[in-house]
């Protein structure tokens, strides 16, 4: 994704969060987002799930989703943004995008959501067929309930195989 691209996305992302938030139909949290089911099951609700980064020196915010649960219980993927090039002692960070993405398939499972659905971009489109193991990903993309629980579950294996691996294990036990 270019510069420009995640900014901008990043940007129309903010303004649908506020639309949202007006309309008192945003939430802040996955307890709020659980209330707010609880409380009308054909709610449509949307949500920022921003990844940080308390070792960043100048940006702490590294990648934002902006998403919608629907009336019947869907996830909706509207943005995902990463910010390019980051770096951690002069090394390049990869995988971000994929936490994220892979973060929402887990609240999907947790609320027992149906799908994830989005729309791809030219630019985007093989990055969602590579983590969400689809084939020729076009203009729209969708992944059924089984299948995110499975990519979730195989992610979560995978990092702690590489957490366990790692010189900086002992920082996250």
């Amino acid at each position: 994704m270019k510069p420009a691209d995640a900014g901008e996305f990043a940007a129309l992302a903010a303004k649908r969060w506020f639309y949202y938030a007006r309309e008192d139909s945003a939430v802040e949290s996955l307890n709020d987002l659980e209330q707010a089911i609880g409380r009308n099951e054909q709610s449509e609700l949307a949500f920022l799930l921003v990844a940080t980064a308390p070792w960043a020196s100048r940006y702490k915010f590294l990648a934002v989703a902006y998403c919608r649960r629907t009336w019947c219980n869907h996830l909706v993927l509207d943005f995902l943004a990463v910010r390019p090039g980051l770096k951690f002692k002069n090394q390049p960070i990869t995988g971000v995008g994929t936490g994220v993405l892979m973060s929402l398939a887990g609240i999907a499972s947790s609320q027992s959501m149906g799908c994830l659905w989005g729309e791809a971009t030219v630019r985007s489109a093989l990055f969602y067929e590579k983590v969400l193991q689809l084939s020729a990903v076009r203009d729209l993309f969708h992944v059924d309930r089984e299948k995110l629980s499975q990519l979730n579950s195989e992610y979560r294996a995978k990092m702690k195989r590489r957490l366990a691996e790692s010189e900086f294990r002992e920082h996250y036990e």
